[in-house]
């Protein structure tokens, strides 16, 4: 697979066909480990940092700022009703997560535990661009998947100054979306890096980077449509999902397969 430099990230592989992708994803194992387990997420244009959509919303000098404004939002929330969710009482971490897949800017930073979910994205964004699909191997990860975040959220956030790599953690499926999406999602302490916010570990192989070219998307798009089913309708399984689908944007016969 071929090298090249990026502005952002320095040297990334470039793939050249969607097959070449593949052997890329399922042959990417670290010398120290039998897994080749990773979490994905895909960006429209290689240029973009990786930053949480909190950062972007107020671009915080301190993670003790990022801090403050996430215990306003749950504030917030939890006075609009939005804590209870089918009859439960959600904790800290649910209801940001809840928010997250609702459009709310939090820390976390949104992954999939499936490649080619996560490369559905990068390509259906920015689509005369080359992007990128990101994939952070799990032993260098905190955390796990399948597993609740009770604590409330001043206990989860306290642990993260005290350590360099990011914490991954599966939200309960409080939307349909998340499970469609095999949603996982990444946190850290702010950083100020050139590669974002998120304190993304650099050794070598541990941060899998594949520059998808815009010739590449519109290939890998058509092949995740027709033989994988991953298309609008399956990751956006609700009404807003539906009638996003079915906007004035897309073409008449945009959801069929053949």
């Amino acid at each position: 697979m071929k090298i090249i430099n990026s502005d952002t990230f320095g040297k990334v592989l470039k793939p050249a066909s969607f097959d070449d992708l593949l052997k890329g994803i399922t042959t990417g194992s670290l010398d120290s480990s039998s897994f080749i387990t990773r979490m994905w997420r895909g960006q429209g244009d290689l240029d973009w940092p990786v930053h949480s959509s909190g950062y972007r919303r107020i671009e915080p000098s301190s993670d003790e700022s990022l801090a403050r404004y996430e215990e306003r939002l749950l504030l917030q929330a939890t006075h609009k009703g939005y804590r209870f969710h089918e009859g439960r009482e959600l904790s800290d971490m649910e209801l940001l997560a809840r928010l997250q897949h609702h459009g709310a800017a939090t820390r976390l930073v949104d992954t999939s535990r499936n490649a080619l979910v996560a490369l559905w994205f990068c390509c259906v964004s920015e689509p005369n661009k080359t992007g990128s699909l990101i994939g952070v191997h799990t032993d260098y990860l905190g955390g796990y998947e399948g597993e609740p975040e009770l604590a409330p959220y001043k206990e989860v956030i306290s642990v993260l100054e005290e350590i360099d790599h990011p914490v991954t953690w599966e939200p309960p499926s409080v939307t349909r979306r998340i499970a469609a999406q095999h949603s996982q999602f990444l946190y850290s302490k702010v950083v100020k890096d050139k590669w974002g916010s998120l304190a993304l570990p650099k050794e070598e192989g541990v941060t899998a980077i594949y520059a998808i070219s815009p010739s590449l998307k519109e290939q890998a798009l058509t092949i995740l449509q027709e033989a994988f089913d991953i298309r609008h309708l399956t990751l956006f399984p609700d009404l807003d999902g539906f009638g996003q689908a079915n906007s004035h944007e897309k073409y008449e016969f945009y959801n069929n397969r053949w």
